[in-house]
C-alpha cells in the first residue's frame, strides 16, 4: 500500500478519515454557454484599438511591458 497515495484512495465511509481530514467537496460543473460573437467581437475591438495605440506605444518604448503580458509560456 501506498502512503503517499491513500488519501486519494479513501473511502467515502471511512469516518476517521472524514474527521481527520473533512470530506471531499463535490466538484459542481456549471454548464458555461459562451457567445463566440460577442467574444470575437471584442477581441477584434481590442486588436483595433491596440493596432490605433501602437505608434504611441512604440515612441514610449512599452514593447517590454507588452511583450511579457503576450508571451507564451
Amino acid at each position: 500500500m501506498d502512503i503517499f497515495n491513500r488519501n486519494r484512495e479513501r473511502n467515502p465511509d471511512d469516518h476517521f478519515s472524514n474527521l481527520m481530514f473533512g470530506r471531499k467537496a463535490e466538484p459542481e460543473q456549471e454548464d458555461s454557454k459562451v457567445d463566440y460573437m460577442q467574444l470575437m467581437e471584442n477581441v477584434e475591438t481590442l486588436m483595433g484599438l491596440y493596432s490605433q495605440y501602437k505608434p504611441t506605444i512604440d515612441k514610449i518604448n512599452l514593447n517590454p511591458l507588452i511583450s511579457k503580458f503576450l508571451k507564451k509560456e
